[in-house]
C-alpha cells in the first residue's frame, strides 16, 4: 500500500512539474523563436505525455515494480528542479 501511495505521490509532482516547465518554457515566445516549429512540437509532444502518462498512473493509481517506483521519485525529483530553477532563472527574474 505504500508503494502505491509512494507512487501517487510522485505522479502527482511529476505532472504538475511537467506542466508547470511547459508554461515557463513555451509561455514566451522569445525563448523559443529561435527553436524550429518541428523542435518545438517534439519538445512539447514529449513533454505532454509525460505529463499526461503520470496523470493516468495517478488516476488508475497503478501498482508497479518497484524499479518503476524508483524511476519516478528520481522524474518527480529531477522535473520539480527543473521547473524550479527555469522559474527563478527566467520567470522570475524577467518580471523585475
Amino acid at each position: 500500500m505504500a508503494a502505491i501511495l509512494i507512487n501517487a505521490f510522485c505522479n502527482v509532482v511529476i505532472c504538475l512539474s511537467v506542466t508547470a516547465f511547459i508554461v515557463f518554457v513555451f509561455g514566451r515566445l522569445d525563448l523559443t523563436a529561435k527553436f524550429g516549429i518541428i523542435q518545438r512540437w517534439i519538445v512539447k509532444t514529449g513533454l505532454s505525455l509525460v505529463a499526461a502518462g503520470a496523470l493516468f498512473n495517478f488516476i488508475t493509481l497503478s501498482n508497479p515494480p518497484f524499479t518503476e517506483i524508483v524511476m519516478n521519485v528520481g522524474l518527480a525529483i529531477l522535473f520539480l528542479w527543473a521547473a524550479i530553477f527555469h522559474y527563478t532563472h527566467f520567470v522570475k527574474k524577467k518580471n523585475k
